[in-house]
């Protein structure tokens, strides 16, 4: 498969999920997006494991990318409030479509879709249990809570009050803000 291919196939499996009936990522409705046959698309994932794993791991891609844009250097070069800072910023800046949420719910849901997710969390943000890393996290769980509520829709936040949650957030986290 092309690569082009591939991503085509997911960008539009992240398009089913993004519509706004919310639609499930199956053969018929990805196959439908992408402009293939559902036997087509079955060639290349021959399971729905497989075009799901895909799919999340598309989306991890696409946020560390993302992540890493802000935090501005190599992660191996990074320090965990670093990649704390990185993350208010990416999560603050809405990085997360609904349809991404929904994939992530979908992971959370059935752990055999989890690993690509628990791999990203990992490498990104291994807290441990010092002061610190507790602070660090209570961050983290707030700029979560952030994208996952817009994300969901259950809150609308104003730019002003997103800058100010922004700011308090970085204070918590310490030292110099970028």
């Amino acid at each position: 498969m092309r690569p082009n291919s591939r991503t085509e196939i997911l960008e539009a499996a992240l398009r089913v999920v993004d519509t706004e009936d919310g639609a499930d990522i199956t053969y018929e409705s990805v196959s439908h997006e992408a402009g293939l046959t559902k036997a087509g698309l079955m060639y290349h994932f021959p399971t729905k494991d497989a075009l799901m794993i895909a799919v999340i791991e598309h989306v991890v891609a696409r946020w560390q990318h993302e992540l890493l844009t802000a935090l501005g250097h190599p992660l191996e070069e990074s320090t965990l409030d670093e990649r704390v800072r990185a993350f208010v910023r990416f999560a603050s800046e809405g990085g997360v479509t609904q349809g991404e949420f929904t994939v992530f719910a979908e992971a959370v849901r059935r752990p055999a879709l989890s690993a690509p997710w628990l791999e990203y969390l990992r490498t990104w943000f291994g807290f441990g249990a010092s002061v610190a890393d507790t602070r660090l996290l209570m961050v983290w769980l707030a700029a979560n809570g952030l994208w996952i509520a817009e994300a969901t829709g259950i809150v609308s936040v104003t730019d002003e009050q997103r800058r100010h949650l922004v700011d308090l957030l970085e204070q918590l986290i310490g030292g110099v803000t970028a």
